[in-house]
């Protein structure tokens, strides 16, 4: 992350041009605080600061997100000479600076301050063209980048001793899980996870937060023996800024037969919620760490293959039977999906869409956050096809719900059940 680019050189006009359009060869100066490498510190006053490795690349945006440019560090040390092209603008255009150049994705973190350098590391600032002729000239002679997430360093505890958090995710209203390359656009699911390496009690997470307010983040917490824990925090986090927070957790208990419904514990190692004296439904989709993420997609054939044991795929009925089940649209911690109630509690199945296989090739991901297709074990009298739960964003009506068929290619959710 860069924190401040000083420009003492000036460009030069190049006679290369692509359809007569100018290419500025630029060299600048850039410096930051003290900082002497790139891994993140928590520097002081909260701030987060950060440094230069060689080659770490500035990329320059115009006003539609198009990429006019790169810039390159040409050390690894805390100032530097960054060094480049700009090309295609003109006068009055507001150009960004921003680190880093491939899209951000603030899932999938590691707890650490170094893989949030080496992923999540986000940060940009903006400068005005003055001139164009004979050089390109900038509205300053200096552009502050600034940090486009918090870091915060949680520690878990269950009110007696430390968790120490293997898995983790975290979800709230407004939560960014990535930014596109050109930053023309933001995927907002609500939801944040991460694995670590080798478990441990303090968990750095980079957190992006477009609602702008304080806001209720919920934690998910599977433990380095498998036990899984839940707990909320309420917290304002500004961008750029690092924090510290302490979350107390709630051990979830082992469900049996006798758990009474609506009861939410855990049974063979997944939480879960007691549907009937019987039957369990998992909280979250397989591939999912909390009930917010989408989790994985899965073809009809290979729908069964990271299921832990004990757990299934539902059956038809099963799925007519959870349809069945009092339930509505909404949309708990920003998250579109379906809420059944079930006792006291709420199971949620995100409208997590579906990877569109047929006909082939893939179409992508299509569907999200206004669908949900969930498949079940059953396949259908038509070979090429499979049942599955469909729910999708009500128009006028909330019944919205329904078993039916689907392409056994295409790729969707699955959310396991288990007896007990």
């Amino acid at each position: 992350m860069l924190a401040m680019l000083t420009f003492t050189a000036c460009s030069s006009n190049t006679d290369e041009a692509i359809n007569d359009t100018p290419i500025w060869h630029v060299t600048l100066t850039a410096s930051m605080d003290d900082e002497a490498t790139r891994a993140l510190s928590e520097g002081t006053g909260n701030r987060i600061i950060a440094g230069f490795a060689e080659n770490d690349v500035v990329v320059v945006v115009d006003a539609d997100g198009n990429t006019v440019g790169t810039l390159k560090a040409k050390t690894d040390r805390a100032s530097t000479t960054i060094e480049g092209t700009i090309s295609g603008v003109g006068t009055s255009d507001v150009l960004t600076f921003r680190y880093r150049s491939a899209t951000a994705n603030y899932d999938n973190q590691n707890g650490t301050l170094t893989g949030i350098a080496d992923n999540q590391d986000y940060a940009e600032g903006t400068l005005t063209v003055t001139a164009t002729s004979p050089d390109l000239t900038l509205s300053s002679n200096h552009v502050t980048l600034a940090a486009k997430q918090s870091i915060t360093k949680f520690s878990f505890t269950d009110g007696t001793n430390d968790v120490s958090v293997k898995t983790f995710g975290i979800a709230a209203v407004g939560l960014v899980q990535s930014i596109a390359a050109d930053a023309t656009s933001t995927e907002t699911v609500g939801a944040v996870t991460g694995t670590l390496t080798t478990a441990a009690s303090d968990v750095y997470v980079a957190l992006r937060n477009n609602s702008g307010a304080q806001q209720t983040y919920s934690f998910t917490i599977m433990d380095n023996d498998g036990n899984w824990y839940t707990g909320t925090k309420k917290a304002n986090l500004a961008n750029g800024k690092n924090y510290i927070a302490t979350v107390k957790l709630t051990k979830l208990q082992e469900l049996t037969s006798s758990s009474a419904v609506g009861t939410i514990g855990v049974v063979g190692g997944l939480p879960a919620i007691a549907i009937s004296s019987n039957k369990a439904v998992a909280l979250m989709n397989t591939g999912a760490l909390c009930p917010e993420d989408y989790g994985k997609y899965y073809t009809f054939v290979n729908k069964t293959s990271e299921l832990p044991t004990g757990w299934r795929v539902p059956t038809q009925t099963e799925l007519e039977d959870l349809a069945a089940i009092t339930n509505s649209w909404g949309a708990p911690n920003g998250v579109n999906g379906r809420k059944f109630t079930i006792g006291d509690h709420v199971l949620f199945l995100p409208a997590a869409g579906l990877y569109d296989n047929d006909p082939t090739p893939a179409t992508g991901l299509s569907d999200v956050s206004i669908h949900g297709y969930y498949w079940s074990s059953t396949a259908s009298s038509d070979d090429a096809l499979a049942l599955r739960l469909n729910f999708y964003e009500p128009d006028n009506t909330d019944s919205n719900i329904s078993v039916g068929g689907d392409a056994k290619v295409n790729a969707l959710t699955v959310r396991p059940f288990h007896d007990l």
